[in-house]
């Protein structure tokens, strides 16, 4: 069975690793990028059937992002997770959820519940029910 393949996407180096082990090695393929200029080359490189990305990165942040995905790649599905830097995080992920992600965390967030969703969301991406 092949492996789904997730791309990570924060600038926090930490976060990425930390979302790796918490997802497991095992289940699935990770790539990952720094930010939104960095995930983009990487799309255009190779599929992915998931991507969770931070919102506030430098020079593309997840906003960004998710616009660039919805008009070159509508299918993906999209994970978001926000502390939210000066700002609320609430409004950014709000914004997100309007522009299409699947999901979205406010950091911290759940380790058990990022776990279901990601299975959730691979779950229906191959059209198949629990």
């Amino acid at each position: 069975m092949d492996r789904k393949k997730i791309l990570l996407v924060d600038d926090e180096e930490a976060i990425r690793k930390m979302v790796h082990v918490i997802l497991g090695d095992e289940l699935y393929e990770f790539s990952e990028a720094g930010n939104g200029r960095e995930a983009q080359i990487l799309l255009e490189k190779e599929p992915f059937d998931l991507i969770i990305t931070d919102v506030i990165m430098p020079d593309c942040d997840g906003i960004e992002l998710i616009m660039a995905v919805r008009s070159s790649r509508p299918n993906i599905k999209i994970i978001v997770m926000s502390g939210g830097g000066r700002v609320n995080a609430g409004h950014y992920l709000d914004l997100a959820g309007k522009l299409g992600a699947a999901k979205v965390f406010e950091k911290p967030f759940d380790t058990t519940a990022l776990r279901r969703t990601v299975q959730e969301l691979l779950t229906e991406e191959l059209g198949t029910e629990k």
